[in-house]
């Protein structure tokens, strides 16, 4: 893992980079800080990466988003963390606001238009957090797709919105640890720019990309059709709000998919 540090006439420059989330991390932090804050810095930054991998990878069967989905679909409801709680409330009301265009249910293998009312959220009365509880009647196995069960053909996947919740919760924890520059770059995909950096993005705002790199890649799904959106094709956009960026992204590239010239 390369480091690269040295001295600025106002700030030291720290660099790093790792592997998180299923991508490459890259750091650069800018701050008056010794080299040896600035490691400090770095594995804190990993540690609130990998608290992020624990509660939203869909791909861990430990995770708390397996766990509970699992736990939902077979004992009808699960408890969740206000973290995590708050993360699918987020991605409920983007589905309502983009109408139906951001759907955390499209990589179900069953998966069929709707299926994402399958979820219900309930908040506690008297505490952070709630319950999340899966209504069998929506699940695959009703709508003649896969059986709905343990197998996890019933799938919430957060890929598509968790590197910018990533990137918001690292935004909130790198001032703690007296850096106010710095550029964090999730897989070239999501950015988030801090303070005084070398980089064209507007200091507090995240940059998303979205969408297939290649011809022949087909990772996104239009959630009203079933269909993937094929094609070389690519959106960015720069917004205040890592989270905002990843769903605005997503849709656009769908929405320019499916535009009555588009190729």
């Amino acid at each position: 893992m390369p480091h690269l540090f040295r001295a600025t006439p106002q700030h030291n420059r720290y660099y790093a980079w790792f592997e998180a989330l299923h991508t490459r991390v890259d750091l650069l932090l800018l701050a008056p800080l010794s080299e040896a804050a600035f490691e400090a810095a770095e594995e804190a930054v990993r540690r609130e990466l990998l608290a992020v991998e624990r509660m939203g990878n869909r791909f861990d069967p430990d995770s708390e988003l397996s766990t509970a989905v699992r736990t939902a679909v077979s004992a009808g409801s699960a408890t969740l963390s206000p973290e995590l709680f708050g993360l699918l409330a987020r991605c409920l009301q983007a589905n309502r606001e983009t109408d139906g265009l951001f759907d955390i249910t499209v990589n179900s293998p069953g998966f069929c238009p709707g299926l994402i009312h399958a979820i219900h959220l309930t908040p506690f009365a008297d505490a952070p957090g709630g319950t999340l509880t899966i209504s069998h009647a929506s699940l695959p196995s009703a709508t003649g797709g896969a059986s709905a069960g343990r197998d996890g053909s019933f799938v919430l996947d957060l890929s598509g919105i968790l590197k910018g919740y990533a990137l918001e919760r690292l935004r909130s924890l790198l001032p703690t640890l007296g850096i106010h520059d710095a550029l964090v770059n999730l897989g070239n995909s999501s950015i988030l720019s801090l303070g005084h950096n070398p980089s064209d993005i507007p200091p507090g705002h995240c940059m998303t990309t979205s969408g297939n790199a290649t011809a022949d890649r087909r990772h996104i799904r239009d959630p009203l059709t079933g269909q993937y959106v094929s094609g070389r094709r690519q959106c960015s956009v720069t917004t205040a709000d890592g989270v905002e960026g990843e769903i605005l992204a997503t849709v656009a590239v769908i929405r320019q998919a499916t535009a009555p010239h588009a190729t």
